[in-house]
């Protein structure tokens, strides 16, 4: 069985992108301009890599090791450049269709009828490495095509989602939380029934929710490499891992409290050498201590805080 795996690029990269791929650095326009103006400095760019020397952190890893058990090609859906297949060489970059975000690329479009899908569209318009969903399917014609999505990846996929034919259609395994309302109608029976409970303790892929749609997209690869799914069937895919999950608990959500971003960035400077100035050993001992605070959130606000600490540390040397 042919099958591919396709999941949502990640910010988390190996390579600092230059300042002319970063979408903060954009000139403010429409749509059209603006998609223009992106591709012109991607086709410009020289260095560049392929997807396992950019994409790093839990997500991609649990994405890769299930490519690899399968023996399939991982490919990744990327808002900057397109369907980007495994051997591609592309140049670092950061831009993302997540709203308030630093290279939000929705900051730059003065368009009224903004949405995720419209800024996919133009991208495939002026972008070499774009192709759409239809044309990456009848290229590498998967039997199974196993997909991990975000909500944002949800929306932004949408209307190409739709417009797959019933045979393409029964050929999707997706994976995410939170998708149902954001999946046209003929990729609904897609969503496979993972749940809460794949964090909890029974469960061999723990993790965060922001890891969640690869280690879901994994944990069925595994079940699908020893044969106890066979893939060949929507229902009963989705059969095996309700019954999988009844034996699974929900894990226990300890009662924290919410720390003001102030709070934060001060955490992250008085404990600096603690963590010895890393992002995640900070976030787990802010947690430990009985606080809280959303993965992404944190991320941010621990850059300005290394941001900080460096202007402070380079003043003092003057």
């Amino acid at each position: 069985m042919k099958t591919v795996v396709l999941i949502p690029c990640t910010d988390r990269k190996r390579i600092l992108p230059s300042e002319e791929l970063c979408a903060r650095n954009l000139s403010v326009g429409a749509f059209e301009d603006v998609a223009k103006e992106w591709g012109r400095h991607v086709r410009s760019a020289n260095d560049r890599v392929t997807p396992d020397h950019l994409y790093c952190g839990r997500a991609y890893k649990e994405a890769r090791d299930a490519s690899n058990l399968l023996g399939s090609e991982l490919c990744i859906v990327s808002a900057g450049h397109g369907i980007v297949r495994h051997d591609q060489a592309i140049p670092s970059y950061s831009l993302t269709v997540a709203p308030g975000k630093r290279d939000s690329v929705q900051g730059k479009i003065t368009d009224t009828d903004w949405s995720v899908a419209r800024w996919w569209q133009t991208l495939g318009e002026h972008s070499s490495a774009a192709v759409s969903l239809s044309e990456y399917f009848r290229d590498v014609g998967p039997d199974l095509v196993l997909i991990s999505l975000s909500e944002n990846y949800a929306k932004l996929l949408g209307e190409e989602l739709a417009g797959l034919d019933e045979g393409c259609a029964q050929k999707l395994r997706v994976f995410g939380a939170g998708l149902a309302s954001h999946l046209p109608q003929n990729i609904e029976p897609c969503l496979m029934p993972y749940d809460v409970r794949l964090n909890g303790p029974e469960s061999p892929l723990r993790g965060t929710m922001s890891d969640f749609p690869t280690r879901a997209l994994h944990h069925y690869a595994m079940s699908l490499e020893c044969g106890r799914t066979k893939g060949r069937s929507l229902a009963d895919d989705r059969r095996f891992i309700a019954e999988e999950l009844e034996a699974w608990s929900a894990p226990e959500i300890p009662v924290r409290k919410k720390m003001s971003d102030d709070d934060v960035f001060n955490f992250v400077l008085e404990n600096w050498d603690v963590t010895n100035g890393r992002s995640g050993a900070s976030l787990r001992l802010l947690r430990d201590s009985g606080n809280a605070c959303e993965q992404s959130r944190f991320k941010d606000l621990f850059k300005l805080a290394a941001e900080d600490r460096f202007k402070s540390k380079k003043g003092a040397a003057l």
